[in-house]
């Protein structure tokens, strides 16, 4: 008796594994920052911009909305439940997320890589883009605030120490972002190097 030969879709890994790693890290990401947002000491620990900038990279395009909508919805909720609302810096934000889960997306379509490249390219696109976020979020502060001096050294401050008061020095937030990046991007790093997860199908697979 001859065996049939395998259909297409039986010869594949299944998608389940990648698709519910990835939304693992999603959840897992946005709950963390809900969770921690009255925690002293965990301040910018959440780490939003591996989250979209990885998230576009491994959904691509079809589905690198998902985690820029994900924070953005966060910043919303977080936003009722403080009493803050919705402000120009949460709108500014968003827009800078969705680009940089387009910027992520744009990377996934590179070809003839390994999956350890694509992975350090991720890693340091996020450093690249926490570090570009950093110094655009605290120059928007700098330039609006009135506590600040509208000069060089007002600016330089603004990057370094801040302003005297209850918070750590700027620079502690951008160490922690890095740090949140950092783990984020090896929570994600089976997704590139292990076989069983890196082989299965794309979300395109659920279409």
């Amino acid at each position: 008796m001859t065996q049939s030969a395998p259909t297409p879709s039986s010869s594949k890994p299944a998608a389940w594994p990648r698709v519910s790693w990835i939304a693992a890290l999603l959840i897992l990401t946005i709950g963390y920052r809900i969770g921690i947002a009255e925690t002293d000491g965990l301040w910018n620990t959440a780490p939003l911009m591996a989250m979209c900038l990885g998230g576009g990279l491994l959904l691509g395009w079809r589905f690198c909305w998902v985690p820029a909508v994900l924070v953005f919805v966060s910043d919303l909720f977080l936003g009722i439940t403080h009493g803050t609302g919705v402000g120009g810096y949460t709108l500014a934000s968003a827009l800078i997320y969705t680009l940089v889960a387009m910027f992520g997306a744009s990377l996934g379509q590179r070809k003839g890589i390994s999956g350890g490249t694509r992975w350090c390219l991720m890693l340091i696109g996020t450093w690249g883009a926490s570090f570009l976020f950093y110094l655009l979020s605290n120059t928007y502060v700098w330039m609006i605030s009135p506590e600040y001096v509208k000069s060089l050294a007002g600016w330089w401050q603004s990057q370094t120490v801040g302003l005297p008061g209850p918070f750590p020095p700027s620079l502690y937030f951008l160490k922690n972002a890095l740090l949140g990046d950092t783990v984020w991007c090896l929570l994600a790093a089976p997704l590139f190097l292990w076989k069983p997860v890196r082989e299965s199908n794309d979300l395109r697979a659920l279409a």
